[in-house]
């Protein structure tokens, strides 16, 4: 699912701008501002389009300002933890690697990757973000079932830059280059049709880097060893000349923990209602708020709900998360599980979850790509600006009076789709594990996540423990430094 921006059908389309992700760390940790796209004859040393001027946020590579209540997370310190290393040929090495040096081994390659691939118009999100250190880049999905890598290009996407885009005609600019992580049982699983833009490895899947304490959090770099200057180079310098070189051998991801007027965040958490649902027997008379919440003051509201959650889907990779469980965040969603089956199957029935999601990503998908939508959809909350009206949602239009229909949007934005909510969990230590509870009197109790797989919907699910009951959801946030 992936879904942002275009404009209503009919319109010409616009060329779009293009702006270039290579501002470094310290610039992004200036005090943010709501920009714009920079101009395109503004170029670097390279003849590269500039960043500067461009939009802010530790992940965010959209033309669109940043969600003004959100400016803390998207412009915290960052502070170091430790690499993930992975040596890309057969029978290679994967590390945890400490700052001091320490090496922890995690698995091995049994297939490498000899290619990367351009991303599809369903993965749209991928367009979304960059590494938090400006390069291009970085870790796009972190999950307990694949970890997804942009590799270029190096220009940033500006959706305001689409109008009347035909899916038949139109060609998709700033497509991504992915480069995918599997767990074990993926290699056997695909009988023979591996995928040369996947690194197959032995780690199980839902443990070490797919779920466990050695998840890296979205906006990580991703570098590679330069064996002529000797040392860790941008993935995407690799790249920026032929986009289609097989992939480097030594490959390195960098986890940083965010750090926000010196604490970082322990949860979120979602009024799982919009304007005008009735919950828990009352009708509400405005949306419900999304809070960002620290272990010191008060929470403080960031986004709204425009589209509450009401029901369970099968959603792949939650079969290999445990019940509550963070199954994957990308710039473009979050995947909650609910399935209590761990491990690997093609039963879908053993699936089950629900998604966020945000706003124009759900409409672009759905108006413009033609994709199914989740508009209307129980298995999908949705994420809108403060004070949205929920019924921009029914309006086909990305651009309205020449701005984005959910101004500013919530693609790649932190904290709730970028860098914050990793995959980590530890059943018998939910202290330093991502998962979510649920409330059904709006906060005054908790109660963990319940159990459900398949498809449930308020036609077909009369538990208490059913989703339309849910008045309220809380993910509580870890940021492990490994073993």
């Amino acid at each position: 699912m992936i879904n942002d921006e275009s404009g209503p059908k009919g319109r010409l389309r616009k060329i779009p701008r293009l702006v270039a992700a290579t501002t470094a760390t310290s610039a992004m940790l200036l005090s943010m501002v709501a920009a714009t796209a920079a101009p395109p004859d503004h170029t670097n040393s390279d003849g590269l389009p500039n960043h500067a001027g461009g939009p802010s946020g530790i992940s965010n590579m959209v033309g669109s300002p940043i969600p003004p209540h959100a400016i803390p997370e998207n412009n915290p310190d960052f502070e170091p933890q430790f690499h993930i290393e992975l040596h890309n040929v057969e029978d290679g090495e994967v590390e945890h690697v400490r700052l001091d040096g320490e090496r922890t081994h995690l698995g091995n390659v049994q297939r490498p990757a000899t290619t990367t691939a351009p991303a599809s118009d369903g993965f749209w999100a991928s367009k979304y973000s960059a590494a938090i250190d400006g390069t291009a880049g970085h870790l796009l999905a972190t999950s307990v079932y694949v970890m997804r890598s942009k590799v270029g290009p190096e220009e940033s996407y500006d959706p305001a830059y689409y109008e009347g885009f035909d899916p038949e005609t139109d060609e998709r600019d700033w497509t991504t280059r992915l480069l995918n992580i599997r767990p074990d049982r993926y290699i056997g699983a695909h009988h023979g049709a591996w995928l040369d833009q996947t690194i197959y490895t032995d780690i199980p899947g839902g443990s070490a880097i797919f779920g466990g304490d050695s998840s890296l959090p979205t906006g990580s770099p991703l570098t590679y060893w330069h064996e002529d200057d000797e040392e860790w180079r941008p993935i995407a310098e690799h790249f920026r000349n032929d986009a289609d070189l097989a992939p480097p051998e030594r490959l390195r991801w960098t986890a940083h923990k965010p750090i926000v007027r010196g604490d970082a965040p322990m949860y979120m958490e979602f009024e799982n209602w919009a304007a005008g649902d009735t919950v828990a027997g009352e009708t509400m008379s405005s949306n419900g708020g999304i809070y960002v919440g620290y272990e010191q003051g008060a929470a403080r509201q960031v986004a709204d709900v425009v589209q509450r959650v009401e029901g369970i889907g099968r959603f792949h990779g939650t079969e290999f998360a445990h019940v509550g469980q963070m199954d994957t965040n990308h710039p473009g969603a979050l995947t909650f599980s609910t399935s209590p089956y761990v491990g690997f199957t093609w039963d879908l029935e053993e699936m089950g979850g629900f998604q966020i999601v945000p706003a124009n990503h759900v409409k672009f998908l759905s108006n413009d790509l033609g994709q199914d939508s989740f508009i209307d959809r129980p298995q999908w909350l949705i994420v809108g600006p403060r004070d949205s009206d929920p019924e921009v949602l029914r309006d086909d239009r990305y651009i309205i009076d020449g701005e984005p229909s959910f101004s500013p949007g919530w693609e790649a934005i932190a904290p709730v789709f970028g860098m914050y909510a990793r995959a980590t969990y530890d059943p018998d230590d939910l202290a330093n594990s991502t998962y979510f509870d649920v409330s059904y009197d709006f906060g005054e109790t908790w109660s963990p996540a319940p159990e459900f797989v398949g498809v449930h919907d308020p036609s077909n699910c009369s538990d208490s423990t059913c989703a339309q009951n849910w008045t309220n959801i809380r993910i509580h946030l870890t940021y492990q430094d490994g073993p």
